[in-house]
């Protein structure tokens, strides 16, 4: 479920996020499970990520003045402020690279018998610099292990925009 952002910045996104994932190991092998573990955590997708941001300006002071009377006449007979004027100009350059995925790990429980568990419940998850859609997916890994084998099993939910 996403939530607002601490920073307030368009570019982070928070979400709060749960589920209860299990292991379970079964078969008919010579091999007695000796143990393993059970990692637990959630897949990340940013479109665009703010790659650069620039702010380019110039300021300055331009003072107008004006002359009064005449050369021929015998000088000048007064000097006065035409005008005063502070120009500022500038621009903004952002430079926008392709989006990543980031794997966050919540949980990772070894056991040495099965079934294992892990549940998260209201897990906090914040991404900043992502200035396009995002993208959120659980996964699971369960890893088994016996005297001569390894099995790794992964698991992947659906994929949500947020």
């Amino acid at each position: 479920m996403p939530v607002a952002p601490l920073t307030t910045a368009l570019s982070s996104r928070e979400y709060l996020v749960g589920g209860t994932f299990t292991g379970t190991v079964t078969g008919s092998g010579k091999t007695k499970l000796s143990g393993g573990t059970l990692e637990a955590g959630y897949q990340i997708g940013c479109g665009i990520e703010l790659g650069q941001l620039r702010l380019i300006g110039q300021a300055g002071v331009t003072v107008g003045l004006g002359f009064t009377g005449s050369a021929a006449a015998g000088g000048l007979t007064g000097i006065g402020l035409g005008s005063v004027q502070f120009p500022l100009s500038g621009t903004i350059e952002i430079h926008p690279k392709p989006g990543s995925v980031s794997t966050v790990t919540v949980d990772k429980k070894s056991f040495k018998a099965a079934p294992a568990r892990v549940t998260l419940k209201d897990t906090h998850i914040k991404v900043d610099g992502c200035v396009g859609q995002s993208f959120l997916r659980s996964y699971a890994t369960l890893t088994s292990s016996t005297t001569d084998t390894d099995d790794v099993v992964a698991y992947y939910g659906v994929t949500k925009s947020v």
